[in-house]
């Protein structure tokens, strides 16, 4: 069914669309990906009706997969705040978890020194994994943002529900421009909330592969509904700009050195008759 204010035309095609479950998993996806996001930016992007989308957004809500967050806009005079959606702890345990029960069950039993060690050692572990994949996929990309993008697809495939944001890009000063490499899903996220070092481990991996130092801004472990890696591309490219010229004086002023050490020998004419 087509869904225009009260109209209803017969459309079975378009009614499967709507209301079948693939449907509903785009928007919780959505969700995790862009949120907070509104009824209407999720229809234009899923070509459905702001109806048809809330719909499947009032079901969610009512099973918990997702949350309501009223936003405020800036502007002087803005009317009513804005219903925004974002994912809730059970909609993330809906995308599905990392045998969370099983190894926070081994991890309580143990005694706090011991278990300290072995949070460590295990999130080593489950992020080598990983890293020991992307390397070689992302080995022979050089530009950092291609990167980055790169590495939210491979976190992508792999369940972490990864896309970036281009911070800054319109602003004139190269080092304020940066890209955020954001995941909506932690499959791990509960036992990294009672132990940090997984969030530590991830982050540092991720330095690795971009080879950059960056920095974490949010994790959903601490509250966030998104972890969130800031990824200093504009910094970068006027470090590498800079090197450049750098490079270029030395090589001018090398070139000139030579020039100036060479003598230049004058010759009477008398010598030269001598010479003669």
């Amino acid at each position: 069914m087509k869904f225009d204010g009260d109209t209803v035309s017969a459309e079975p095609d378009l009614d499967a669309r709507e209301f079948d479950g693939t449907t509903r998993q785009r928007v919780l996806q959505l969700v995790v990906e862009e949120g907070p996001i509104s009824a209407a930016q999720l229809g234009s992007e899923l070509q459905l009706t702001a109806a048809a989308v809330r719909r499947h957004l009032d079901a969610m809500t009512e099973q918990g997969l997702v949350e309501v967050k009223n936003v405020t806009s800036r502007r002087k005079g803005a009317g009513r705040p804005s219903r925004r959606y974002v994912i809730s702890s059970l909609g993330q345990q809906e995308l599905g978890d990392d045998y969370l029960n099983l190894v926070r069950a081994a991890l309580s039993v143990m005694d706090e020194e011991n278990q300290d060690a072995a949070a460590q050692s295990l999130a080593k572990s489950y992020f080598s994994r990983f890293e020991e994949r992307y390397g070689p996929a992302l080995e022979d990309v050089e530009d950092l943002d291609e990167r980055t993008e790169k590495l939210s697809a491979l976190f992508s495939a792999d369940g972490f529900a990864g896309f970036t944001r281009l911070v800054g890009r319109d602003n004139p000063l190269l080092a304020m421009q940066s890209t955020q490499l954001c995941q909506g899903h932690c499959p791990v996220r509960e036992i990294a909330a009672a132990h940090p070092v997984f969030c530590e481990e991830e982050t540092a991996m991720i330095a690795r592969l971009l080879d950059v130092d960056v920095r974490r801004l949010s994790t959903q472990a601490a509250g966030a509904h998104v972890c969130t890696t800031h990824v200093p591309v504009g910094r970068e490219r006027l470090a590498a700009e800079r090197a450049a010229r750098a490079q270029e004086s030395a090589s001018e002023t090398s070139q000139a050195g030579r020039i100036a050490g060479r003598k230049r020998i004058v010759i009477s004419p008398r010598q030269q008759e001598r010479l003669s």
